[in-house]
């Protein structure tokens, strides 16, 4: 009879050598990736292979950011509006529109406008009618800048430790 990972015969030094097996393998692979990204120009290589490393990587990176604002109570589209809507201020000195938010993050205006609101009643963005009253205008509050703050160095660690 042969053990598998269910039964009563599977001890605990199977257990480990097939756990020790799987780390060696997520290990390899992630060698051979960044191998793979370091020279991307090799005969043959489809673009679509490279798009398709550069969305793991990518994807890789969202989850580590998302796990830093997880003690702040944020997700990653929320973190994301924060610093992109802090950008844009710090690029016009005055607060932006939401139009110019969904803009940057190539997000449709609804989506936004849905975040935004939710950040309003967490008290980490201020809106307020621009002079033609067709936008809403976007501020962040001293909480919202506190939290940007003390969430760049370790979004910053996590995002250099992506390959």
């Amino acid at each position: 009879m042969t053990a598998t990972r269910n039964s009563p015969m599977f001890d605990r030094d199977e257990e480990r050598r097939w756990r020790a097996e799987r780390r060696a393998g997520e290990a390899r692979r992630l060698l051979e990736e960044r191998r793979w990204l370091e020279r991307p120009a090799v005969h043959g290589l489809h673009a679509t292979d490279l798009r398709k490393a550069e969305w793991l990587s990518a994807m890789r990176w969202r989850r580590r950011v998302a796990s830093a604002c997880a003690g702040a109570r944020l997700s990653f589209p929320q973190w994301l509006l924060l610093h992109s809507a802090q950008g844009l201020i710090d690029e016009t000195e005055d607060a932006v529109i939401q139009a110019q938010i969904a803009a940057r993050l190539e997000l449709d205006q609804t989506t936004v406008s849905q975040m935004v609101r939710r950040l309003e009643d967490r008290d980490l963005v201020s809106r307020g009618g621009d002079m033609t009253g067709k936008a809403w205008r976007v501020y962040l509050t001293d909480e919202a800048m506190r939290l940007l703050e003390n969430l760049s160095d370790p979004i910053e660690a996590v995002s250099a430790a992506i390959p």
